[in-house]
């Protein structure tokens, strides 16, 4: 998931969720619903997930700051790709939404997947971004040189599924919450079942015979080419505004991360440490905060 931050003085804290709908002369950024007060949104994050993700971080934050959440393509409410997705176009994406809102410049509040595409949006356009704040994720995944022709040749192999993949109908809302909350609890011991409501209110609708995920099913065919690990690191090391990565303790990739940051070694980027998993904004989300409004008030940092 992924949040667009800019100052808004003056004005009454408000969140807005955003879609983009693909079209063949590009994408387009549009209010999922009409704007509306702390208490009157709903929606989810990450990879597979939604804007609805920060619901519980975001009317925490500073009443300062205008947030818009998007949908990814193929997420939440968004339309989907009419093809096979790939990583770069996620950077690519917040540029559609940042154009479409009129922003010259604004920071990034991103989670998972969605930190390796803000923090490669930084680096590659350094004149735009204010600030990051990451949450258990800094840059995309990546493998050794040697295994990316490897890895396409099975996303070449499984191109002839993708006619196949179809969105399994769920006969009661009980019954989507508890996939959400068994295919992320993996992730994450203390992803609970309020946690799956949040994903599944934005994440699932109602069909003929129950309920049906709203994601993409193509999401789930793997990705034609890989990220080199030098090729991530050097995008990481380029980031030039003040960044927070928040690591949960118990995540997955606590120890990669640190290992990461440590090899990239650029003084402007910062940790946090948190006890909880991957989606410990979801269920802690006052300590989260706290990280952030410190983060924001030792390094001057402007979101």
């Amino acid at each position: 998931g992924i949040a667009l931050v800019t100052s808004a003085r003056g004005l009454m804290h408000r969140i807005f969720h955003y879609i983009i709908r693909m079209q063949q002369n590009g994408s387009t950024l549009l209010p999922s619903r009409a704007a509306g007060t702390l208490t009157d949104f709903k929606s989810v994050s990450g990879w597979q997930d939604n804007a609805g993700g920060f619901d519980n971080l975001i009317p925490l934050l500073s009443k300062e700051m205008y947030i818009v959440a998007m949908d990814w393509p193929g997420h939440g409410l968004s339309s989907k790709r009419p093809y096979l997705y790939n990583t770069f176009e996620y950077v690519s994406d917040i540029r559609y939404a940042a154009d479409a809102l009129k922003w010259k410049s604004f920071s990034l509040l991103a989670h998972s997947m969605g930190a390796g595409a803000a923090s490669w949006f930084a680096a590659a356009l350094p004149e735009k971004v204010k600030g990051l704040v990451l949450l258990d994720g800094i840059g995309f995944h990546s493998v050794e040189i040697a295994d990316i022709p490897r890895q396409m040749g099975r996303a070449l192999l499984a191109l002839s599924q993708d006619a196949e993949i179809q969105s399994k109908v769920h006969p009661t809302w009980e019954a989507v919450v508890d996939r959400v909350l068994k295919g992320h609890a993996s992730l994450d011991d203390n992803f609970d079942v309020s946690c799956a409501a949040l994903l599944a209110a934005r994440g699932a609708k109602a069909v003929e015979g129950g309920y049906e995920f709203t994601r993409d099913p193509k999401l789930k065919m793997p990705s034609l080419l890989r990220i080199q690990h030098e090729l991530n690191i050097t995008f990481l090391q380029q980031i030039c505004c003040q960044t927070l990565v928040i690591l949960p303790t118990h995540g997955k990739w606590y120890e990669l991360m640190k290992k990461t940051i440590s090899i990239v070694n650029n003084t402007k980027i910062h940790t946090a440490e948190v006890p909880g998993g991957h989606f410990v904004h979801m269920y802690n989300p006052e300590t989260v905060c706290r990280l952030i409004n410190d983060f924001l008030l030792t390094k001057n940092t402007e979101m």
